[in-house]
């Protein structure tokens, strides 16, 4: 097993812009690591700018509010455990906001 792991991160404002693309990220691999671990790190460490829905109140799996495409299934990112590379897009059917942020709650224009 690897000692980090790759997220490939949606990064961008709309895909319907094509202002979009993906940044990837080496990530320091912890055995029990989350998903959110994992974003969590990127923002502390590497980039400070990356948004994405960090719950702390939560992080039980329970609000639903990180609901993201994770290596092209949907997923919650702090219940997801991170067994190797990781490829995270926002959900398709939700308008995007910013990198894994979207509209929630919104259907997508297109």
């Amino acid at each position: 097993m690897s000692d980090t792991v790759r997220f490939r991160v949606h990064r961008g404002l709309s895909r319907s812009e094509g202002e979009e693309g993906f940044q990837d990220f080496e990530v320091p691999l912890v055995r029990g690591m989350s998903v959110m671990d994992g974003l969590d790190y990127i923002y502390d460490h590497l980039d400070g700018s990356l948004a994405y829905y960090d719950h702390a109140a939560c992080n039980q799996g329970i609000c639903q509010r990180c609901l993201i495409q994770i290596n092209g299934a949907t997923g919650l990112m702090c219940q997801t455990l991170v067994t190797g590379d990781l490829t995270l897009e926002p959900l398709s059917t939700q308008p995007v906001e910013r990198d894994l942020v979207t509209k929630w709650g919104r259907k997508s224009d297109g």
